[in-house]
């Protein structure tokens, strides 16, 4: 399996300077990483992006990069396709762990009560969240959060009224920009346990990001850079085999009260690593698997 990462727009036989550090960790390990323009992308086209990859013998190829929509993701993997390349989620196992809407009914149980609205309307938002009653709510669109502006355009408090929820949205949005994903997202918040302020608006916690690979459990870190405790994560990995998509992440943090909740899903392919997570280790971790399943499709 080879690797995809974005080119650094200026020096383009380098990767982008966000994914360097991966790019390195994963070719001393052996894998083949190649490069495409991702700048090139939204200005002339997924074609235009790929096009001075060599040609692919239809081998697997795992994409690490930036967040993209459905339908840009579709295109890409179309464009790819085209070039001998097959990408390791389809656009549709890409969507069904991407947009909340599609995986919150899958682990429902292990998340915070939440509505959504399938347009960027603050007052539909507003309506839909008296289902969940008085508050608070974190506010997220359907792919992302604002969580680094926790107070201005994430956390509506207990109690507040149509006019700073609206307030909340449309900071959320003005935020989001031409980013913002389709509709409103609106959760119950619940009270996590705390490892202390950290060097932005949202609160650290405790909190744990889980890379999954075909329903398995590939690794865990903590999502900041914190020590890691030693947690059980099968009933996690219970709930990751409801799902098709071959990569994908779980953020799972700790209630007040000692539960575990899962407070986001993403695609593996666009999830960043926990600063507590070398990617030296990560990439270490996927070739031993990509090695184990490889050992065992040739005994079978």
């Amino acid at each position: 399996m080879k690797l995809l990462f974005p080119q650094n727009p200026m020096m383009k036989k380098l990767p982008d300077s966000i994914f360097e550090h991966e790019f390195d960790a994963a070719q001393s390990l052996g894998f083949a990483c190649l490069l495409f323009a991702e700048e090139t992308l939204s200005q002339q086209g997924a074609e235009q992006a790929v096009r001075h990859l060599p040609d692919g013998d239809g081998e697997p190829l795992l994409y690490r990069g930036w967040i993209w929509t459905e339908s840009v993701y579709r295109q890409f993997h179309h464009a790819l396709m085209a070039r001998g390349y097959r990408l390791v989620s389809t656009p549709e196992q890409y969507a069904q762990v991407t947009y909340f809407p599609n995986y919150y009914p899958k682990v429902r149980e292990a998340s915070p009560v939440a509505v959504w609205t399938d347009t960027a309307d603050p007052y539909l938002a507003w309506s839909r969240s008296r289902k969940l009653g008085d508050g608070p709510f974190v506010l997220k669109d359907h792919i992302k959060s604002a969580k680094h502006k926790w107070h201005e355009a994430c956390f509506v408090p207990k109690g507040a009224g149509r006019e700073q929820f609206e307030s909340v949205a449309e900071a959320l949005r003005k935020e989001q920009g031409t980013s913002f994903n389709r509709g409103f997202v609106v959760k119950q918040y619940v009270p996590l346990r705390s490892r202390g302020f950290g060097p932005r608006e949202y609160p650290m916690c405790e909190e744990y990001r889980l890379f999954f690979w075909h329903g398995k459990l590939l690794i865990s870190s903590h999502y900041h850079n914190q020590s890691a405790n030693r947690i059980d994560w099968n009933p996690f990995e219970g709930l990751a085999g409801r799902f098709d998509a071959p990569f994908f992440t779980m953020d799972v943090a700790q209630t007040e009260d000692g539960d575990w909740l899962i407070v986001d899903m993403g695609a593996g392919e666009c999830s960043s690593l926990p600063p507590s997570l070398p990617a030296d280790k990560f990439y270490n971790r996927l070739r031993d698997v990509l090695n184990t399943t490889a050992q065992s499709n040739v005994g079978a």
